[in-house]
């Protein structure tokens, strides 16, 4: 990939996300306005994580998700600009990481529409984006780590084409349950416990690379201990329901994110 196609890329990522935080915007904007904003009246009988329970606030979750749309927007700015000459696989796939982060936010029209207790397709497809989000962006991360070697330079655009399509394909074969939609306005989705654990091994596993290539290669910069904060708020984040939960782990992850990007810009300038 060359670096006029991967800043058009940019460039065109920047505009998507930008577009999407001002549409949803305009649609909170018009909700609290016409006073049809509404809040999950239920919370599904099944088990759920205390995590959801402590401290729920309607508003930290909107806000949250709006972060959401201001970290990716920002963030993928900032590559555009700051690594626009700099011939760089890291930032390639962070910015996949910043799609899934992105899809995030389609969980806004959950209570924009009023869909708690819908079947309809909208909902799916809102499920099935969310759902790709979450495969996409810790795969992104873990390839991020894995993949980011110069002797990878000529395998991106391969690599790239498996992450999508094993994210598009396990979003579509993962078993969706529109019945149930959680207070963070996600819908829920089948063995989700497994789910859950098969993403948090994939970020350890991401984090891990990251501390072993920097201890191997004799780094001393703080790229590893940015890459493991925005993991750990990334995850926080997309599971908070509480003031709290949203204020760290949104700490977390536009901190660690500043953190992680700096040191590797600072990285390459030296190179």
């Amino acid at each position: 990939m060359t670096l006029k196609t991967r800043n058009i890329i940019f460039l065109i990522l920047f505009a998507a996300s930008f577009a999407f935080l001002i549409t949803n915007t305009a649609l909170l904007f018009y909700n609290i306005y016409a006073n049809s904003l509404i809040e999950p009246n239920t919370f599904p009988a099944m088990h759920i994580s205390n995590f959801y329970h402590i401290g729920y606030s309607f508003t930290a979750i909107i806000v949250s998700l709006f972060l959401f749309l201001i970290f990716s927007s920002s963030a993928i700015l900032y590559l555009y600009i700051q690594f626009e000459k700099t011939q760089s696989i890291e930032v390639i796939f962070f910015a996949v990481f910043l799609i899934g982060c992105t899809s995030e936010a389609m969980r806004l029209y959950v209570p924009f529409f009023n869909l708690w207790h819908s079947f309809s397709t909208f909902l799916i497809f809102i499920g099935r984006v969310v759902l790709f989000g979450r495969i996409l962006a810790p795969a992104a991360l873990l390839f991020d780590a894995v993949f980011s070697g110069t002797e990878q330079r000529q395998n991106v655009e391969r690599n790239l084409v498996v992450l999508i399509v094993i994210s598009i394909a396990l979003s579509l074969l993962i078993p969706l349950n529109t019945a149930i939609v959680l207070p963070n306005f996600c819908v829920h989705w089948g063995s989700s416990k497994t789910f859950y654990i098969i993403r948090v091994l994939i970020l350890v596993a991401a984090v891990l690379s990251v501390f072993v290539n920097t201890r191997t290669m004799g780094r001393k910069e703080k790229t590893s201990y940015g890459f493991l904060a925005l993991t750990i708020g990334y995850e926080v984040c997309c599971l908070s329901t509480s003031v709290i939960a949203v204020i760290v782990g949104n700490l977390l992850l536009f901190v660690g994110t500043a953190v992680y990007l700096g040191s590797l810009h600072r990285r390459y300038l030296w190179q």
